[in-house]
């Protein structure tokens, strides 16, 4: 049976396809697109007197950096293998200031109530890139007076003219209707924890794709070889969408994230 994308099953089984966490297809996006925005703001905030908290780190590789500019970091991910590939490359680099721990935060696992690693009051700065949405929860509880907390999230894509030509089950699905689910999904979050949110941004940019072998890849992410259309099957729907609708640099669908910083 195939894991719904981005549920825990279909998470444990993307670690038995990668080392890590990241996008293995290869497109190209302007300025403005989130992921660089959230680096930025990340790195605003960091200082000698900063103890980080980086949820759902993944492999690691974003944390081991900004451990060079703080105090100390403490990251986790629920996936042991990638957990185990950041305390190689912590150690490779020596790199002490860091904690890597495996762990599970969700709810399910900790009694009905999200728990993240560490005592009260013991961070000063939290972040998430791409993660799940219930470590806000648990925030008010590990984080300082005045601490600050930095989410980049991953928004629905808009479903392209040509989308139902793909090939199903390659073909997207549509998302919610209102354009503001998320933000209102975590405003109620931080009315429920008192949290304070301090500002929000929507970022909606073109990702080119140059060929359809580029584009497949990202269809394909995460299934297993049997599930869906290979690529061979796929080409010829895929070089049509191409011949039709992309242009000199190749095939444009919508990068969409949202990014937002509130204060405990």
């Amino acid at each position: 049976m195939t894991p719904t994308p981005h549920s825990r099953p279909w998470y444990d089984r993307l670690a038995t396809m990668q080392a890590g966490y990241w996008y293995p297809w290869h497109a190209t996006m302007g300025k403005w697109n989130g992921e660089d925005e959230y680096l930025i703001l990340v790195d605003e905030h960091m200082g000698p007197d900063v103890d980080l908290l980086d949820v759902a780190c993944g492999h690691g590789a974003v944390a081991l950096e900004l451990a060079k500019r703080a105090h100390s970091v403490v990251a986790y991910d629920r996936i042991a293998g990638w957990i185990e590939r950041a305390q190689g490359a912590a150690q490779e680099q020596n790199v002490t200031n860091i904690t890597y721990l495996c762990h599970d935060s969700s709810k399910e696992l900790n009694g009905g109530s999200a728990c993240l690693p560490g005592e009260d009051n013991s961070y000063n700065l939290l972040i998430c890139r791409r993660g799940p949405w219930h470590w806000v929860e648990d925030a008010p509880r590990v984080a300082r007076p005045g601490a600050t907390l930095i989410m980049l999230v991953p928004g629905i894509r808009p479903l392209p003219i040509w989308n139902e030509l793909v090939p199903e089950p390659l073909r997207w699905q549509a998302g919610p209707d209102d354009p503001h689910w998320a933000r209102k999904s975590f405003e109620q979050r931080f009315a429920q924890t008192g949290i304070r949110l301090h500002s929000w941004w929507d970022f909606d940019v073109p990702e080119i794709f140059a060929t359809p072998e580029d584009f497949y890849t990202l269809l394909a992410w995460g299934y297993a070889p049997g599930e869906v259309p290979s690529l061979a099957e796929a080409a010829p729907t895929l070089e049509q969408i191409f011949a039709d609708h992309a242009d000199s640099d190749g095939l444009e669908v919508r990068h969409v994230r949202h990014l937002w910083k509130a204060v405990v």
